[in-house]
């Protein structure tokens, strides 16, 4: 069996089982915290969640940067390279990191954040429950890259492990604090971000003690490298801050022009469907500097071969999401256990939603491991451009609720499912042809 073949077979069979688990645990745990909080709270909740994810989109390209870089150094088994690679986007995503808490410190301290969020909470405590997740997502911001350098030596399994243990450790925390005491969202906020900057310590840990070649030192922090990272890492942190605006934004408009009761609703929809981009990315992860060795190395064949099942797959997908739109409603009363009103426009719509996704991302993968990134960063500024004002628009004046909202985004993202493949087939068509050049002379 081919060697790459046989790291897909185990990353996938390993980080299943464990991407599985953590599927199941969050979707245990979300009922749990719209008892506990109430509707309305979990709606701020998830609002305020979602606005610290932007957080990991703007590393300025360097996780994906630094990925490509390793995956590149190792496969040459040049060491130097790959640790000057680490320790140089360790020290700059500090950097970064720390320039977002200072700058996200002073807005959470002068804006005026509950009537932004338009909840109805005292804002003295809405600015603890900022200030705890700044903290938490300052340190994991850092502390998360270890998942990219698990990445590129093919190890993505262990990257599902850890998000397994930060869900079932989050779980049982609060299984415990709602039977022994009431749930607050300061509570929420301590238990989340010290269950994650935890795990991201261990693992960045357990990576450097199992890559003995491998180390954390200031010594190999090359200013030079930095330049390497961020040529294509600037392109992935062009599309990074895309995806904040057109993916993670969207929780923030409802709450704004709808109020957070509705983010419950559209995020339970959402999560609901969000299973099939999880197993997606599952599938699609370790291919990513699997493409990169095999495009390095000429075996178009075995990328080709590879997106053909990735499409076979596809159609399978489409046929699952549409039985998941039509028993929708079934499914998301006996999870949530709430008797919540659920637009049909809205379930359809996020099925489209994901179906997009999926596409686009098969290719994606593919593009993204061989560095050709330039078209979709274009075409995610044209989505990133227009998916607010076209959600603004739907809300408020063809009255579409949070169905507009996803509407808006799957408009934004529509044309990287058509242009991705395209360019994908116009790179292994060039490539393959220079390829057969060089052997005929």
């Amino acid at each position: 069996m081919n060697i790459r073949n046989q790291i897909l077979k185990k990353n996938l069979s390993y980080g299943l089982v464990f991407k599985a688990g953590a599927i199941l645990v969050t979707y245990l745990t979300i009922p749990l915290l719209i008892k506990g909080l109430g509707v309305m709270d979990y709606g701020v909740w998830v609002t305020i969640f979602s606005i610290f994810g932007w957080i990991y989109y703007l590393d300025l390209g360097i996780g994906n940067g630094v990925k490509n870089n390793i995956t590149t150094a190792l496969v040459k088994k040049d060491f130097l390279s790959a640790n000057q690679y680490i320790n140089t986007a360790y020290i700059s995503i500090f950097l970064i990191a720390l320039l977002f808490l200072v700058v996200s410190g002073i807005l959470i301290w002068t804006l005026n954040l509950s009537s932004i969020l338009n909840a109805e909470l005292d804002e003295s405590t809405v600015k603890i429950i900022f200030l705890i997740t700044l903290v938490s997502f300052f340190l994991n911001f850092i502390l998360s890259l270890y998942k990219q350098l698990f990445y590129a030596i093919q190890k993505s399994a262990i990257v599902e492990l850890s998000l397994f243990l930060t869900n079932l450790i989050i779980f049982l925390v609060f299984i415990a604090l709602l039977k022994y005491s009431n749930l607050s969202l300061i509570n929420v906020a301590l238990i989340y971000g010290i269950s994650n900057v935890s795990i991201s310590l261990i693992f960045n840990y357990v990576f450097f003690k199992r890559q003995k070649e491998l180390v954390l030192s200031p010594k190999y922090f090359n200013r030079t490298k930095t330049k390497d990272i961020m040529g294509i890492g600037f392109e992935f942190f062009i599309i990074q801050v895309c995806l904040v605006i057109i993916l993670t934004t969207d929780n923030l408009i409802i709450s704004y022009l709808l109020g957070p009761a509705e983010v419950t609703t559209y995020s339970n929809v959402l999560k609901l469907f969000q299973i099939f981009l999880v197993f997606s990315a599952l599938i699609l992860t370790p291919l990513w500097a699997l493409y990169t060795e095999a495009f390095l190395n000429k075996d178009f064949e075995w990328i080709k071969s590879v997106l053909r099942r990735l499409n076979y797959v596809f159609v399978f997908a489409i046929a699952i999401v549409i039985l998941t739109v039509i028993y929708a409603k079934e499914i998301l009363y006996l999870w949530i256990g709430e008797d919540l009103y659920y637009s049909d426009l809205l379930i359809v719509l996020t099925g489209v939603f994901v179906l997009i996704r999926i596409y686009g991302d098969i290719y994606m993968y593919f593009l993204n491991g061989v560095g050709k990134i330039k078209l979709q960063m274009w075409l995610f500024i044209v989505g990133a451009v227009i998916n607010i004002p076209l959600s603004v628009v739907f809300v408020s004046y063809f009255n579409l609720g949070s169905s507009g909202v996803i509407l808006a985004t799957c408009i934004s993202l529509f044309g990287l499912s058509i242009a991705m493949p395209i360019q994908t087939y116009s790179v292994l068509k060039k490539n393959s042809f220079v390829r057969e050049e060089i052997k005929s002379n």
